[in-house]
């Protein structure tokens, strides 16, 4: 039965890396592409909510960024020919795929992608014996994992291509990488089911070999060796590995691993507005170089680039020694024995306890711990057959409430999950399947009370704030068509009463009140010397005065001979030309009316006795002689 189980497992990766293959084989034809470099992406890793790897100050998405943007400022400047396209420009979310499909729509002719790097140690304690153990948590699948922490050790670059390796610190970075797709909104559909976690999917994507893998190995290699010529890292060398970005891309594509955040020396120097210099202009010179060989240019360079100062590593000049787990290989040795032990401990007592199921999940962890001890593998298939004979020996309506308990469960836990993403529709049909399958179980009625009572809420959050957007809206409409109304009530009236003092003339009445006499009081009148107007009458006269002279006018002049009893009167050294000679004022004030069409700005004046009087006075005078 071992030696069975040894022989299917492997057949179902290779069935499944076929189906997977073949799903995926379009993505992979070779474009035939004309020789050069004109097209280049950058792709900053990670960002927005995916902050990749941690230092004790900086962040994997902005250290990323901050090189990306230089790179390509840098191309730009020096190479005017080729065309830059970001994945991203500012602290967002980009998808892996789409960041491949960037790409691949635009016919890059390179793909560059900057990450940096993590290193750390398995946690341990001792019990109050003095045994040493793993700190260990469990995830939503119940399945055990250890507890990682910094190792601060670790320091230098290292650039990836296409590939993959079972060594288990590179298959580490993999899925490091690969792990922001599980941060993706149905992450399974878009990557066909692909498990970041899983090594049987690491099996299947190394099956690809690709088209580019030369011509990214070479840039990768240019690359290593601008980091440490002027950088001054520490070269951890060309590296092949199963990374999603470089498996979906159809051009020569390299990933690189700028340096460790977890190292504190590094991260500040990654951190720092130099570094990240630094590190670019190396990108930009591999790039150059890449670029004129694939183009068969032989051409030498003695720009500002190629005479940066070589940097001296941090790291080295402190005596700093490159080590990953020298430091807690003997304690991890001796946890993973207590590990062991503890977990086939466990196994044994539940398989005494006839518990075949647990005792079979931690004859697995033995089996991953140890997989050359052969007991704890030949258990794991004694306990399937002891769970198959225990099925088979169920009532078929126990068989049926055991399968409905387990649908029910992972209704529930997957309900859970969408409320804490408050993707509360969702989750409300899930827990109405839930209730469906057991109508007796209070948990998932309760559930949908509290989402009902959520999305109410919510829809009266939404009405009010609609309700209340709406009347100070109208508010707003009314007031302005109030203003309006205002402003054309004001004007049609100003018209109306414009047009009505154009058309009716004043009376004496509102001339005595508002009259504003135009000529100085101290003028002195003089007889009027025109021997063809009559003289008026002692008393009070009223008449138009419509113009003035400096000298003297000729009343027989042609330019008067429209006018009505044209005359003059001499105040001081001018001479003021007048019109009509009336008893009583409103038939001067309707001539000056009539006047007003020539002189715009003629106005009635009162004699008395041919000697000019207040006009307001002469209008009193005449009433009260009436």
């Amino acid at each position: 039965m071992i030696c069975t189980n040894n022989y299917i497992r492997p057949l179902k990766v290779l069935l499944f890396a076929v189906i997977t293959l073949f799903l995926f084989s379009e993505a992979h034809i070779p474009k035939t592409k004309p020789k050069g470099v004109k097209t280049i992406v950058i792709d900053a890793g990670h960002g927005g909510k995916d902050p990749g790897c941690n230092g004790s100050v900086h962040n994997e998405k902005t250290v990323a960024l901050g090189i990306a943007l230089k790179l390509g400022e840098l191309i730009e400047k020096n190479m005017p020919d080729v065309k830059v396209i970001y994945t991203r420009k500012t602290d967002e979310f980009v998808e892996l795929e789409e960041r491949a499909q960037i790409a691949n729509r635009n016919n890059a002719d390179l793909f560059i992608s900057i990450h940096c790097n993590a290193a750390s140690n398995y946690a341990v304690f001792k019990d109050k014996n003095g045994k040493v153990h793993y700190k260990t948590y469990k995830d939503k699948k119940v399945k055990i994992h250890k507890v990682e922490v910094h190792n601060p050790k670790p320091f230098g670059s290292a650039t990836y291509v296409m590939g993959i390796s079972n060594e288990k610190g590179k298959l580490n970075t993999a899925k490091r990488e690969n792990a922001s797709m599980l941060l993706e909104d149905n992450y399974q559909k878009t990557y066909n089911g692909f498990d970041p976690q899983s090594d049987e999917a690491y099996i299947i994507m190394s099956l690809w070999t690709g088209a580019f893998v030369g011509q990214s190995a070479d840039l990768a290699s240019k690359i290593q060796s601008e980091y440490t010529k002027k950088a001054g890292r520490v070269d951890k060398g060309v590296q092949r590995q199963s990374i999603w970005v470089l498996w979906r891309t159809a051009m020569p594509s390299i990933l690189t691993e700028v340096g460790f955040l977890t190292n504190p020396e590094e991260e500040k120097f990654l951190g720092s507005e130099k570094g990240q210099k630094y590190m670019a202009s190396a990108l930009f010179r591999a790039v150059r170089s890449y670029k004129d060989e694939n183009e068969g240019v032989s051409k030498k360079y003695d720009d500002d680039l190629e005479k940066e100062e070589p940097l001296v590593n941090e790291n080295l000049s402190k005596g700093n020694v490159n080590d990953v787990e020298q430091d807690s290989s003997s304690i991890a040795n001796t946890a993973n024995e207590e590990l062991y032990n503890g977990f086939l401990k466990e196994a044994d007592d539940f398989w005494k306890a006839k518990k075949y199921e647990d005792a079979q999940l931690k004859y697995e962890k033995c089996n991953e711990l140890k997989p050359e001890e052969r007991y704890p593998l030949a258990r794991v298939e004694e306990c399937k057959k002891k769970i198959a004979e225990q099925k088979s020996s169920l009532s078929v309506e126990e068989q049926q409430k055991k399968e409905l308990k387990t649908k029910y469960n992972t209704l529930i836990a997957s309900a859970d999950k969408l409320v804490a993403q408050k993707n509360w529709n969702a989750a409300a049909i899930q827990y109405q399947q839930a209730t469906e399958l057991m109508p007796e179980e209070i948990y998932p009625k309760e559930k949908l009370k509290e989402i009902d009572a959520v999305i109410t809420a919510e829809k009266q959050r939404l009405k009010e704030k609609e309700e209340k957007y709406l009347k100070e809206k109208i508010k707003h409409n009314q007031e302005k068509a109030r203003l309006a109304a205002k402003k054309h009530a004001a004007d049609s009236l100003a018209k109306i009463q414009k047009q009505k003092a154009d058309t009716i003339p004043p009376k004496a009445k509102d001339i005595v009140t508002n009259y504003k006499d135009k000529t100085p009081k101290k003028d002195t009148v003089q007889k009027i010397k025109n021997n063809n107007t009559p003289q008026s009458k002692p008393g009070v006269a009223f008449k138009v005065q419509f113009a003035m002279s400096e000298t003297e006018p000729n009343l027989k002049s042609d330019k008067y001979k429209s006018i009505e009893d044209v005359g003059f009167y001499k105040a001081g050294n001018v001479f003021k030309l007048t019109s009509g000679n009336f008893a009583e004022p409103n038939d001067a004030i309707n001539l000056q009316h009539k006047m007003k069409e020539t002189y715009k700005d003629c106005f009635v004046i009162a004699l008395k006795n041919n000697q000019r009087i207040d006009f307001k006075e002469a209008v009193k005078q005449i009433s009260n002689n009436k």
